[in-house]
């Protein structure tokens, strides 16, 4: 099956290739500077101002399982109308256009939306608005 117009985010997590759709992301930015959360889990970096929105910093590859890694290179700021947060990743490889990938299946993860075939080789596609959404629940609950 062949994405239907959508272009793609790719990064990566401890040398795995991720990707989100273009349409969930704001802005990639610098690392930026951080105040921190009081009690929050440990996989949250900080909270930064974007724009003038305090906006919740999250280390993407410890939230989701990995080990953490120190040397996070990028900050994806996801759209507002999904919620004020941003991850810290290891690298952004590039943007991929809709005709150079095909969504090969449903994956099992929890954060997934599918797994990509790209000419690089496959990448997990993220639904940002489920990490968002189990984000939100480890911080206020």
């Amino acid at each position: 099956m062949t994405s239907s117009g959508s272009r793609y985010l790719l990064f990566l997590l401890q040398g795995r290739r991720y990707a989100l759709d273009l349409s969930q992301v704001s802005e990639v930015c610098e690392p930026p500077q951080l105040w921190p959360i009081p009690s929050a889990p440990a996989c949250y970096a900080g909270a930064m101002n974007f724009h003038g929105t305090i906006v919740a910093v999250l280390d993407l590859a410890a939230f989701i399982g990995h080990n953490g890694y120190d040397d996070l290179e990028k900050n994806i700021v996801l759209a507002p109308e999904i919620a004020a947060l941003s991850f810290l990743v290891e690298r952004v490889i590039r943007i991929v256009p809709a005709d150079q990938v095909t969504v090969l299946s449903e994956n099992d993860d929890l954060f997934s939306a599918g797994v990509l075939a790209l000419p690089e080789g496959e990448a997990v596609l993220l639904d940002a608005a489920a990490v968002a959404a189990r984000a939100a629940e480890t911080i206020n609950g």
